[in-house]
């Protein structure tokens, strides 16, 4: 009985900050969040626009093809340092916490100007799920360093090859049970790209991701992996989303991205009681 009150206390807590925010609606479960955003004009109130280097790394543009439309532009140049990386980057925080899923998804696009040659090899990321520090510890002093369970990048290398990458599982210590993935399509200035991810938060072999572009599945050697398995949690503490730009040491090209039509739902889906069905009653199992 010690260790479920362990686990219910921070989800009790969450629960009552959440319910002050307006983008709740209320489900069988309990409670389901959802984060829309057609970046027109200005964020919307749940995101986190601190680790950009200077202001002006987040624009809001007119779309070329639709004057309607607006389109958030990103930059990110080779002296941009925020947190000892190289990032230009926004943040939810959404407090999924294990048995959750989450579905999110978003329109992206490269300029021409994306891939010119880099000399070295490196990778840019567009997305990344960002594990906090163990409970008790903050950035400055955890005493174990952790790789994000998830990140979705873009690799190059000096010949000028550019292609979409991802990660996904714990990487921590002497576990490591990370996944690498390509996605087999072909990356082209000037054109949309639609991703979009289902993850089921777990600290155990039940969780998973399902990422796509444009419905296209990512590969693992010659073969379509559809669904990523396994735990993508440290420990009760949920991640953060973070998404814009974020690269590897020795770039030397500026460079900036467009995204559009931001979704994400998030709602508590497992870890329940299990329920008990007789003729006449109907209770759960305790």
């Amino acid at each position: 009985m010690k260790i479920i009150y362990v686990f219910l206390v921070p989800l009790v807590l969450f629960s009552c900050k959440q319910n002050e925010n307006r983008d709740i609606v209320i489900s069988n479960h309990g409670e389901k969040r959802e984060y829309n955003d057609k970046f027109q004009d200005s964020f919307n109130s749940f995101w986190y626009t601190h680790q950009v280097a200077s202001p002006d790394r987040l624009q809001f543009v007119k779309d070329p093809s639709d004057d309607s439309n607006d389109l958030l532009k990103v930059s990110l140049t080779k002296t941009d340092t925020v947190a000892k990386g190289f990032r230009s980057e926004i943040i939810i925080k959404p407090k999924d916490s294990f048995g959750y899923l989450n579905k999110h998804s978003f329109k992206f696009k490269f300029p021409k100007s994306f891939f010119e040659k880099e000399e070295k090899k490196g990778v840019i990321l567009l997305n990344q799920w960002h594990n906090v520090p163990y409970p008790g510890y903050n950035y400055r002093n955890q005493i174990v360093k952790v790789r994000v369970p998830f990140a979705m990048m873009v690799e190059h290398t000096p010949n000028g090859d550019f292609y979409m990458k991802l990660h996904y599982g714990l990487n921590v210590g002497t576990l490591n049970e990370m996944e690498y993935a390509i996605w087999p399509g072909e990356l082209k200035p000037d054109v949309w790209y639609t991703f979009e991810n289902e993850i089921f938060w777990s600290l155990y072999e039940d969780g998973y991701s399902k990422p796509k572009i444009d419905g296209i599945c990512f590969e693992s050697g010659d073969e379509e992996v559809c669904s990523f398995e396994g735990a993508n949690m440290y420990h009760i503490l949920p991640h953060d989303y973070k998404m814009g730009l974020y690269w590897s040491p020795g770039h030397v090209h500026d460079r900036h991205i467009y995204y559009d039509d931001f979704k994400m739902t998030t709602e508590r889906v497992g870890y329940f009681p299990p329920v008990i069905e007789t003729d006449s009653i109907r209770f759960k199992k305790k």
